[in-house]
């Protein structure tokens, strides 16, 4: 039975909002203290139910599924085993859950849209509300609008607060905010290069992209755009050139716009040197969390632990407990070590190898080639794989490349050209 457009993206729209509800405690965690969200509650729920039922309606695992899935168990293997070999295990086991969690959400969003192809839009549409609605919440934190600001601690913390003028949305941090808004454009304008989704649906993805880059005054979810946009200026002609010097321009006016607005917090260390002064002591951090890898190099500190113990590897700088890697790859290795990093290349190459097969032909290659930039573009200067909602964005854009719509022989890639393969 066909679920109706409108009905589906309601509904994946509320259901997202629910696992955002990261700040209503319903209870006591394991780790005495701690809090139990409804958020992350319902995201275990819906992922274990989710998975029986995937397994009962598939009568076990697809076919086309087998590699993610061997992928995913040794990502979780490493998580046990770094869990188990941390100094600091009740950190690292608050930590390997979150991830678990994520890895386990991950499989059933590529169950669903393998299963449910027609549902591609629904789950594009629910995204766009999501980041619409993260900037309403966001505009009444940030003018004072009540009924909204209570709202809103539903999702984070009060203390999240701090950071204004910038809008934090759903999100505990701008940074992430501004993330999930350019994963949302960039998905946004896949689906409608599929022909999945119209022209008002993009319109809406770009410009709620565009307003919450400003109004969240991030400067790093901006490179991978910067990226993009220089790469189509390089290898295009003609008006697609033209249109990617125009976008170029743009995203340079926002980032000057970004500094001009920050610029009292950009020149705060300005004793250090420029790149540290520039990057908010990334470069200490980086130092740090490379130092950390090289003390534990095969299984690393702990899933979640080099943030609690930033001051011993940066010389007494900054708080425990408040800032990871800045950076991907290093917070990977700092966490998991080189065995993490061989296990999320293997996820990542599993989820990616279809499209650049080419089974969707060079439109699936191109669109696996753009998330290639995207997901290492954001992870230059921040790790965001910690927050669940920048995760889910994220896995959602992986299951869309990884369940792309087959090209038919001999098409070019447009949206007459591409057809839906069988599901078993």
């Amino acid at each position: 039975m066909m679920v109706p457009q409108t009905t589906a993206t309601v509904g994946l729209a509320l259901l997202y909002l629910l696992f955002c509800l990261q700040h209503v405690v319903i209870g006591n965690a394991f780790e005495e203290g701690q809090g139990l969200s409804l958020g992350s509650t319902a995201l275990r729920l819906v992922a274990l139910c989710s998975t029986v039922f995937f397994l009962v309606r598939e009568h076990g695992i697809a076919s086309r599924l087998r590699a993610p899935f061997v992928a995913i168990v040794v990502c979780l293997c490493v998580l046990v085993i770094s869990t188990a070999l941390s100094d600091h295990r009740p950190i690292a086991a608050k930590f390997a859950v979150r991830y678990a969690t994520q890895l386990l959400m991950l499989w059933c969003i590529l169950n669903f849209l393998l299963l449910y192809p027609h549902l591609r839009a629904a789950a594009g549409r629910a995204l766009i509300i999501a980041l619409w609605i993260g900037l309403a919440v966001g505009l009444g934190d940030r003018y004072g609008i009540d009924w909204i600001a209570r709202l809103g601690v539903l999702f984070h913390g009060s203390d999240a607060l701090k950071y204004m003028p910038r809008i934090i949305g759903l999100y505990e941090h701008p940074a992430t905010f501004g993330a999930i808004a350019v994963v949302v454009a960039v998905m946004a304008a896949q689906l409608r290069a599929e022909g999945a989704i119209g022209m008002p649906d993009l319109a809406a993805a770009i410009s709620g992209a565009a307003a919450t880059l400003l109004l969240t005054e991030a400067r790093n979810p901006i490179v991978p755009l910067l990226m993009l946009a220089a790469a189509f200026a390089v290898t295009r002609r003609g008006r697609q050139r033209w249109l990617a010097l125009a976008v170029l321009a743009l995203l340079a006016g926002l980032v000057a716009a970004t500094i001009w607005l920050r610029y009292e917090e950009l020149t705060s260390a300005s004793r250090e040197g420029f790149a540290t002064m520039f990057s908010l002591g990334r470069t200490y951090i980086w130092q740090g969390a490379f130092e950390a890898w090289t003390e534990r190099p095969w299984w690393g500190l702990g899933p979640g632990v080099f943030q609690f113990l930033t001051p011993d590897f940066t010389g007494g700088r900054f708080l425990r407990g408040e800032l990871h890697a800045h950076n991907l790859v290093l917070g990977i290795l700092s966490e998991t070590g080189m065995m993490g990093l061989i296990a999320m290349t293997a996820l990542f190459m599993t989820l990616g190898l279809p499209a650049l097969s080419g089974r969707t032909g060079n439109t699936g290659r191109r669109w696996a080639l753009t998330w290639f930039v995207v997901v290492f573009g954001l992870g230059l200067f921040d790790f965001y794989l910690p927050f669940y909602g920048f995760a889910l964005h994220i896995s959602v854009a992986a299951a869309l490349v990884f369940s792309a719509p087959a090209s038919e022989p001999g098409a070019d890639g447009s949206a007459a050209g591409i057809t839906w393969e069988a599901q078993s």
